[in-house]
């Protein structure tokens, strides 16, 4: 396109937009005799935190760290992951411990505290369940900020390892799926054909919450019964099992009319359930991968959420959406000269 078509255009979409503008109303000022400005969110019981996805499972390298840097950026008080943070699935203790090294010295970067459940890639056996607490020292734990109360349920407690056929027949059916979600891309079908495996999958990882841990919960509870909020964190989102477990449906019982939210992960796949009148969040991914991008709800992201005075308003953040200053890319002369050609 000639150099002077294009900026007959340019001048012709600004004067456009200032005619637009025009039109707009100016906002109302009120009560700056001072020359202040009072923030609608100015209070200091309010807070941001962010929730991650899974890092590993068919981990896409380099996505996880890119993850934090962005995080850096928006500085919340701090992070809650909902768990998958190493590769696992190994016998051997030293591989554990080096994918362990591997991924505190990406959090390391991370500028805000840092709180995670484990996921079933990080505590599949007895061996890496003792390495977990050494380094983790809890497998699951509560904590509070600003009368808001956070539960961090272990989902593989005790561990719920899948049966080694059963594992090998569900990757197969899973790669399958793969190549006809990217044959024919997103259709019924394909959604139906996935929905199918996604319960059978769920179903077959057996997640289990122990008497133990079912009693520290509903004391925690029980103690902390006046909070504004409650968050339950999770890796496996059990309620959607065919048949959930049942310390998670007595737990479900004692929270019972209390305001909270539930996020989970595992599945790869972002999704929102209402259940009992509550937000129910799986998380999809921040880091992990395995899954078409073609499929809904497939992408790497993390949530922003504003805990206000009355309830969290959350956002859900692309990854690929947050940019650094560094990203702005300035209107030139050269970027038309290369958009003509």
């Amino acid at each position: 396109m000639n150099i002077n078509k294009v900026m007959f255009f340019i001048v012709i979409s600004l004067f456009s937009l200032i005619s637009v503008a025009a039109d707009i109303p100016a906002v109302s000022v009120k009560n700056i005799s001072d020359n202040t400005i009072q923030g609608a969110y100015d209070n200091p019981a309010n807070f941001h935190f962010v929730v991650m996805g899974d890092r590993t499972g068919k981990e896409q390298k380099g996505v996880f760290g890119q993850v934090i840097n962005k995080i850096n950026l928006i500085r919340p008080a701090f992070v809650v992951s909902v768990g998958d943070a190493i590769d696992g699935y190994t016998d051997d203790p030293n591989l554990v411990n080096r994918q362990w090294d591997e991924f505190d010295s990406l959090v390391a970067n991370l500028k805000v505290p840092f709180f995670a459940v484990p996921g079933n890639h990080d505590m599949v056996n007895d061996m890496m369940v003792q390495i977990y607490q050494k380094r983790r020292h809890k497998t699951y734990f509560h904590a509070l900020y600003k009368k808001v109360l956070f539960l961090f349920i272990n989902t593989d407690d005790p561990s719920a390892a899948i049966d080694l056929q059963v594992r090998i027949e569900l990757d197969k059916e899973k790669k399958k799926l793969k190549e006809i979600a990217l044959q024919q891309g997103v259709t019924p079908q394909t959604i139906m054909l996935y929905k199918q495996f996604e319960q059978k999958e769920r179903d077959a990882s057996g997640s289990k919450i122990s008497d133990a841990q079912f009693g520290y919960f509903k004391k925690v509870l029980a103690d902390n019964n006046s909070v504004r909020w409650t968050f339950v964190v999770m890796h496996k989102p059990v309620w959607k099992q065919s048949t959930p477990p049942a310390n998670w449906l007595e737990l479900e019982k004692i929270l019972g009319s209390r305001p909270y939210t539930v996020f989970a992960g595992h599945e790869h796949v972002n999704s929102y359930t209402l259940r009992n009148n509550r937000d129910y969040i799986v998380m999809g991914t921040s880091g992990a991968g395995g899954l078409p991008d073609t499929l809904p709800g497939v992408y790497h992201h993390i949530l922003w959420v504003t805990m206000d005075s009355n309830s969290p308003l959350i956002a859900n953040l692309l990854a690929d959406g947050i940019l650094e200053k560094t990203d702005i890319r300035s209107f030139s002369k050269d970027s038309i000269k290369a958009g003509s050609n």
